[in-house]
């Protein structure tokens, strides 16, 4: 259910909830309590709480429609209503789950460590297999300052579902948050390695701005120590113009020819000062060169056909050269041109 997943996150800042798993048919509730609870899918929250004010007049202790309105409220910004609903809907049926990991994205984003770790402990018990577990519990000990306890929670979940990109870029997320800054770099690499946009997402992630001074977490964020995999497509080419930080013609003249081009894009690209990276179904390197400018290109071992790959980069080369052309670069500044010293 999506809808556990947006009410708990918009009240955590740093615990990472994911959807509990839905009910069995023959448990559903009745057919306007689903109702509300499409509503509440489709981010509807004010008409979900009049369908569910209808129904709780009539059926005023049905734990699962109090946890719908809490979940509806708390959409709204209605933090003190949500909670008498979801403390209401919990006494009524404690085994809801999703009540328990919403009860403790409360506690968490009030700094009431010990009730979060009492309300993600019952999520635990009611589904120990569940994936989350290991990240939540070991996200709330860190922040309340017991490292060792929340390392071997983070460790059992990164060995396990959480060996992706996205499972170490939380827990560093977590790690930087609560101001573990060489725990925060390492795990942040980790994800790096398992793919690389996880780099340009910690560049505009508030979690990691108290790492903008710290060497390691800035040397991250410069080098592209991305390799090929054995079989990848590459070409590059050298151009008449310079990539300069990102500000160059060389640039503005690559993302023109890829939007032109017809490909799938990805709408954020990563710029350095010493290189750029764009994504599409190539992945594309725009760096300077002694005499101009560089486009590297690379494309997933058997993504195009040999003669499929040297049309298709004979073309995107082709179009960027005749955009250099049809905007030339003003050549730099000259001691002429330059304003005289005073």
């Amino acid at each position: 259910m999506k809808w556990a997943v947006r009410s708990v996150v918009a009240l955590l800042a740093t615990a990472f909830v994911a959807a509990p798993r839905p009910a069995p048919a023959a448990q559903r509730p009745p057919e306007t309590v689903d109702q509300a609870e499409a509503l509440i899918e489709q981010e509807r929250p004010e008409e979900a709480i009049a369908e569910l004010d209808r129904w709780l007049k009539r059926r005023p202790d049905d734990a699962r429609a109090l946890l719908l309105r809490s979940t509806a409220r708390f959409m709204l910004g209605e933090t003190d209503a949500g909670r008498v609903d979801l403390d209401r809907a919990l006494e009524l049926d404690p085994t809801q789950r999703e009540g328990w990991l919403n009860l403790a994205g409360l506690e968490v984003a009030a700094g009431r460590w010990d009730a979060a770790l009492a309300a993600f402990e019952r999520a635990e018990r009611l589904d120990p297999d569940a994936p989350e577990n290991d990240l939540n519990l070991g996200t709330t000990l860190l922040l309340r300052g017991d490292l060792e306890p929340a390392t071997r929670r983070f460790a059992r979940y990164l060995a396990g579902p959480g060996d992706t990109a996205e499972g170490h870029y939380l827990v560093a997320k977590s790690y930087a948050t609560a101001g573990y800054e060489a725990l925060a770099v390492e795990t942040l690499r980790a994800a790096v390695e398992r793919d690389e946009r996880a780099r340009r997402s910690a560049r505009t992630d508030p979690a990691f701005s108290a790492l903008a001074d710290h060497p390691r977490y800035r040397q991250l964020l410069a080098t592209d120590a991305w390799t090929p995999p054995p079989g990848a497509l590459r070409a590059e080419r050298t151009f008449p113009a310079r990539y300069d930080g990102g500000r160059g013609t060389l640039m503005r003249a690559v993302l023109d020819a890829l939007q032109l081009s017809g490909r799938p894009l990805d709408p954020w690209v990563e710029v350095t000062e010493d290189w750029a990276l764009v994504w599409s179904d190539v992945r594309v390197k725009v760096t300077d060169a002694a005499d101009g400018g560089r486009v590297e290109l690379s494309a997933a071992p058997g993504r195009y056909g040999a003669e499929e790959w040297t049309a298709e980069t004979a073309d995107l080369f082709r179009s960027i050269a005749l955009r250099i052309a049809a905007r030339p670069e003003r050549p730099p500044a000259t001691p002429v041109d330059a304003p005289l010293p005073p």
